[in-house]
């Protein structure tokens, strides 16, 4: 190969470093991708676009359409594969699209690369492909790139605007160089199909345009500013949501005479109108707005499938958008509601609660959930929650684990520059990168302004609008359900080319300081390129390797198998309900299954599909509520009072149902409905025609069941009224879920998963029978233990059928999410073993057991250690003695690691206790209310936060007495007397062990343990 011809001019030396840079992240991403589906939004993006159905508001049509293409000829085991690879794709084409944009924006202030000495031309293309290489491997870009979101594809049609829009800028003089923009206009419509972050861009688009075109000054940049927010109007609202809109609403403005499409036919003919009369008159710049409105309402046709599909009624069918309203609805997310944005009610520090009395400037703590309030508390003012939760919290914090370093893939866990200890560094996500890719963005900022002031401003427009302005936007409350940094991608890609230019501007400086010598530049060079991209790899690699990740698939695989044929199961919300989509939907695993949503509950739409349509197998569910009926429960909170609930058990009906033939169930002129199959006083009603089709017998005899259903359903707290007595109220999902159980007459089997909470699951655990990961309604009232009634058999038997592909390899990263599940997989086993120790059979517990540990190890960082500490004592009652050991001894050394940190902490936090109430006293003597109070409110904050570190302390020395006498059950003497000498040595004795079997037992039995 000769190299020199490829380096022989800047167009082919750019190409050839481009190519670089999308190989190197393709393989990156492609060695690290999810091999099948994963939690969140993923596993309903994979079923959605693979059968093209409806996601969640506002959907993504372009993205499904895309995974309909690539996914449809694939074997079912790759469908999920073939749509992330969408995501790996698009992320390697951002990468190749980053390097060109700052390649380009260097030749804005330097000239053609072409006219640019050998190390200009060094410096140029080094640092925008370390720029390049830094983003592939940044947290937020890579965790996009290797799972079936769009965000990733969002990102690379920004970075395709960026690139285009400085194209123009380079042939802005050029004729025709206006078809630049117009691609970019059908880009924003395309982009508009995948993810609104993409319209962002346009302002960056119109300050490029602006610095090219017309001569800098305050009254026209101005105006260039508003011109960009009306363009921006324009799309977003205007032909996003007002155009639908108005389309739905001219029919009854014109007496039915034009409809929808003939409105949408109107408008486009109009369009073309314009654009041939412009153009044959010579009206350019006017051609140009509509070429460009054309080109963005083509772009944005893709939401065409959303309504066409709904129509169609598929299994997954969001927000029903089936007609111009309820689409308009869907467009505009009117299921999560609004967040003011400049005038709202707020909270009052001085009541306690949002304030409806009157409205405020820039409302920030808006939310009047008790446990958002309770948070506000927190907070001097909407300004401080602005700053310290909002822009700290929720933005700073990403940015910071981008550029500086993450500490732990724990919720909320701050960020970690690499200097300092910490007790997250055993932790898989635990990075640091000594501050240098934020030194050197910093310094590609000053860089940047100091060269080329206009495009660097354009650069900081796209850094804050992706950044900050969204932040302002979203008005976020406390307690997000999972990070957010995904969403902030696009302004961790604005930085990223500082990143690059800053290299670019060190490699100068390098050559200006040793004089053009080739050897130490390169040395400099490649010490930059292993210092940030290439530590950051190393870093980052296994936190986001997700190759041999099949937890997602499994968890759905595990849940539905739990279930008996024909089961309707309540899930708990997203997390719990996607995978199963798309087990049942891409494989086509259990479509007999019935799978309610509890937050979707909640929605007038849902509970009209369960009611009305047959997915699959499954027949609708026993609802007869009218849809004003439903209309009046979803849009209305009532006060509730508790009360017991009956729900009778009609045996008659059941015995006739489940001794019949099921073939004889499914046809209504069968001997069995003719023939007085049925108890004379039941009369057959379509609703229970689909039921008796649908039903399945209990593990328990009918005889065996109760005659009725009776709990007591205290309902959820609503605070206390102005006399201070506790008020309560039932959420719509809670009614349905009773009318539901009152109507099926418990002949289809009813499941909870074992992830919904205790509130939703409305008092029933005394009726829950623990069957794999689900918990079945039965009849009959038991003593259940925290996971209901096991029936040993019935347990087993589920979890003979579950899968565990890689979950025991330790190459496999399991993030906090994981963890947790894994933690309740583990219970699951532990309460199987209790029920076989229960009956004395203490071999099968020991089976179940082992079986469980090979299945799911125990890890070194795990969610929580009490389930593991909880498993190594049935070991011991199970006479497991070496692996009861083996695991006790692994769990202490953790729990002595986090006591260390907790008790250094402790120490930390009573001497700020201290210090506080020094201070305190002092702004008190001095009369100084205002400070004084500020400091009880930081001391009341630490003392809670104190409070919390002692019970966690509480709960490791417990654990860890577990495990003691655990050693001491064992004869494992000397182990057990370490222990409490470690113990005793950690708290400086203020905690102690036992220090006898006697006193062990004693504390054990405190404990409830047998």
């Amino acid at each position: 190969m000769d190299f020199s011809s490829i380096f022989a001019t800047h167009r082919k030396r750019n190409i050839f470093f481009a190519s670089i840079s999308f190989i190197y992240a393709f393989f990156v991403y492609f060695l690290t991708v999810a091999p099948t589906t994963s939690f969140w939004d993923p596993a309903e993006y994979i079923a959605i676009a693979h059968t093209l159905q409806v996601a969640h508001p506002p959907g993504s049509p372009f993205f499904a359409l895309v995974g309909r293409i690539v996914s449809m000829f694939m074997p079912t085991e790759y469908v999920a594969l073939s749509i992330n690879m969408i995501s790996v794709v698009a992320s390697a084409f951002t990468i190749m699209l980053l390097y060109l944009i700052i390649v380009r924006l260097i030749e804005e202030w330097r000239g053609p690369a072409e006219e640019m000495d050998f190390m200009d031309q060094v410096s140029t293309y080094g640092g925008a492909l370390l720029g390049a290489l830094t983003f592939t491997v940044s947290h937020t870009q890579w965790f996009n790139a290797v799972e079936a979101e769009m965000y990733a594809s969002s990102m690379c049609l920004t970075a395709l605007v960026v690139w285009l829009s400085l194209k123009w800028s380079a042939n802005h003089d050029q004729p025709y160089a206006e078809r630049w923009l117009i691609l970019i206009a059908y880009l924003f419509g395309i982009g508009i199909g995948v993810h609104l972050l993409n319209l962002l861009a346009l302002f960056f688009v119109a300050m490029i345009i602006y610095y090219k075109k017309v001569e800098f000054s305050i009254p026209s940049f101005l105006m260039m500013a508003g011109i960009a927010v009306l363009g921006f109007l324009s799309v977003y609202p205007g032909i996003v949501i007002w155009l639908p809109n108005l389309a739905g609403q001219i029919g009854p403005a014109t007496y039915d005479l034009i409809g929808p499409i003939t409105f949408i036919v109107i408008v486009v003919a109009a369009l073309a109108y314009g654009i041939y009369y412009t153009h044959t008159h010579g009206h350019r710049l006017i051609n140009m707005i509509l070429l460009a409105y054309a080109m963005i309402i083509i772009g944005y046709s893709s939401y065409a499938l959303v309504i066409i599909r709904s129509q169609a009624g598929p299994p997954i069918d969001e927000n029903d958008p089936s007609t111009v309203e309820a689409f308009v609805s869907y467009l505009s997310r009117d299921q999560y509601g609004q967040s003011p944005l400049l005038m709202g009610n707020t909270f009052d520090n001085s009541i306690g609660a949002i304030d409806r009395e009157d409205e405020v400037l820039f409302p920030r703590r808006h939310s009047a959930q008790p446990q958002h309030m309770q948070y506000y508390s927190n907070f001097d003012s909407d300004l401080d929650y602005f700053l310290g939760y909002q822009v700290n919290h929720m933005y700073v914090r990403y940015f910071n684990w981008n550029f500086i370093g993450r500490e732990a893939d724990i919720q909320d866990t701050g960020w970690y520059s690499g200097f300092s200890e910490t007790r997250h560094s055993n932790n898989p996500a635990n990075s640091g990168y000594f501050y240098l890719p934020l030194l050197i963005g910093l310094f590609g900022f000053l860089y940047h302004f100091r060269n080329d002031w206009k495009r660097a401003l354009s650069i900081l427009a796209l850094f804050l609008l992706t950044g900050l302005a969204i932040i302002f936007y979203l008005n976020q409350t406390p307690y997000e359900p999972r990070e957010r940094d995904y969403a902030y991608v696009g302004s961790f890609f604005a930085f990223t080319i500082w990143v690059g230019l800053g290299a670019a501007g060190i490699i100068e400086m390098i050559k200006d300081a040793v004089g053009n010598s080739k050897p130490v530049v390169f040395l400099s060079i490649g010490v930059m390129f292993l210092a940030v991209p290439g530590w950051m790899l190393v870093e980052n690699w296994p936190s986001h390797d997700r190759s041999e990740l099949y937890v997602a698939r499994d968890y759905a695989y595990n849940l539905l198998q739990s279930l008996e044929e024909n089961a309707i199961v309540f899930t708990n919300g997203d997390n719990d309900t996607f995978p199963l989509w798309y087990l049942q939907e891409v494989e086509g695993v259990r479509t007999d299954v019935r799978v309610v949503n509890l937050s979707l509950l909640n929605t007038d739409w849902y509970i009209k599909q369960l009611r009305d349509r047959q997915t699959h197998e499954s027949l609708p569910l026993p609802i007869n509520l009218s849809d004003q009926e439903i209309e009046e429960m979803t849009s209305q909170l009532e006060l509730f009072n508790p009360q017991e609930i009956v729900i009778p058990v009609d045996k008659d009906l059941l015995s006739s149902v489940f001794e019949a033939n099921p073939d004889q169930l499914e046809d209504s002129t069968s001997q069995f409905f003719r023939g007085g199959g049925l108890p004379e006083d039941v009369e057959l009603t379509p609703m229970l025609y689909n039921q008796l089709r649908m039903a399945k017998d209990y593990s328990i005899s009918v005889d065996e069941m109760d005659d009725e259903v009776r709990w007591y359903l205290e309902g959820r707290s609503a605070g206390r009224d102005s006399q201070g007595n506790e008020r309560f109220y039932l959420q719509t999902q809670d009614k349905m879920i009773l009318h539901i159980l009152q109507n099926n007459q418990w002949i289809r089997p009813v499941y909870f998963a074992n992830t919904v909470s205790n509130s939703g699951q409305l008092g029933l655990q005394n009726f829950f029978q623990f069957e794999g990961k689900a918990f079945r309604i039965v009849p009959k009232q038991r003593e259940v233990g925290p996971f209901g009634y096991v029936d040993p058999e019935v347990h087993a038997d589920r979890l003979e059928k579950f899968r565990f592909e890689n979950w025991d390899s330790p190459d496999a990263y399991f993030n906090e999410n994981i963890r947790r599940m894994l933690g309740n997989y583990r219970y699951g086993f532990t309460q199987l073993a209790d029920a076989y120790m229960e009956r004395g059979d203490t071999t099968s517990a020991a089976q179940w057991l082992k079986f469980g540990e090979d299945k799911i190890p125990v890890r070194e960082i795990e969610h929580d250690w009490t389930i593991p500490t909880l498993y190594a004592y049935r070991y011991m009652r199970t006479g497991e003695t070496d692996r009861a050991n083996d695991l006790s001894m692994f769990i202490s050394d953790q729990l002595q690691r986090e006591l260390r940190y907790d008790m250094q902490e402790l120490d930390d936090l009573e001497s700020q206790l201290t210090s506080l109430e020094q201070d305190i006293q002092m702004a008190r003597s001095r009369a100084r209310t205002d400070e004084a109070q500020q400091l009880r409110s930081r001391l009341q904050r630490l003392a809670n936060t104190r409070e919390s570190l002692v019970q966690n302390i509480s709960f490791s020395v417990s654990r860890l007495t577990i495990l003691q006498n655990i050693f001491y059950e064992n004869d494992e003497l000397e182990a057990a007397d370490l222990l409490r000498m470690e113990v005793n040595s950690i708290t400086d004795g203020r905690l102690a062990l036992p220090d006898s079997i006697g006193e062990s037992r004693q504390r054990i039995s405190q404990f409830g343990l047998n």
